[in-house]
């Protein structure tokens, strides 16, 4: 086979194919996925009118983002949080959260990380991707699980929340990690 034809053509550092995982990082993403669902089940707060709830799970999204990056933040937060989603019985839930987990760690992950993460890059990734969960569940419900305007409105202030508690306590948890642990976060 010709090295166009193969993974390894295009190889990295030490012959390894160019679309490598390391299994270290396999391993790190799945017990990241299952921190967050499993956070998100054991806080779980129901909001009865649009059958959502409020949870700790985002801090776990936003720890995963901005200590490991973009990568771990979408994984982790769409796959941990829509799988708590199905645990929780809310798994009509679970496609509308993935994306908007998953866009939250995403975000958060990009530019809670530039300049080398910075204090009001932290923050402004928080609320950027804060921003993409809170516009993607409103949408969701109105548009898609047609829970009704007025429904999807009201959960607007108990996502805030949800965000400004999950994105201080995963930043702090993700400061700290990688002052502690340097080389764990190098990414």
């Amino acid at each position: 086979m010709s090295a166009q034809g193969s993974n390894w053509g295009n190889s990295g550092a030490a012959g390894k194919p160019a679309n490598y995982v390391s299994p270290k990082i396999v391993a790190v993403y799945g017990v990241l996925t299952a921190l967050t669902a499993a956070i998100t089940y054991a806080s779980y707060t129901p909001f009865s009118p649009t059958k959502g709830y409020f949870n700790l799970g985002d801090s776990m999204v936003f720890f995963s983002a901005l200590a490991f990056g973009w990568r771990a933040g979408a994984i982790c937060g769409g796959i941990g949080s829509a799988a708590a989603d199905i645990l929780l019985g809310s798994g009509i839930y679970a496609p509308i959260t993935l994306v908007a987990k998953g866009a939250e760690g995403l975000v958060a992950g990009v530019i809670g990380r530039m300049k080398g993460g910075k204090a009001w890059a932290v923050a402004l990734g928080i609320g950027a991707g804060g921003a993409c969960m809170i516009t993607t569940y409103f949408l969701g419900e109105w548009l898609l699980l047609d829970v009704g305007l007025g429904k999807a409105i009201a959960e607007i202030p108990i996502n805030i929340a949800q965000v400004v508690l999950g994105g201080t306590i995963g930043a702090l948890l993700s400061y700290y990690v990688k002052k502690s642990y340097p080389s764990l976060t190098k990414t």
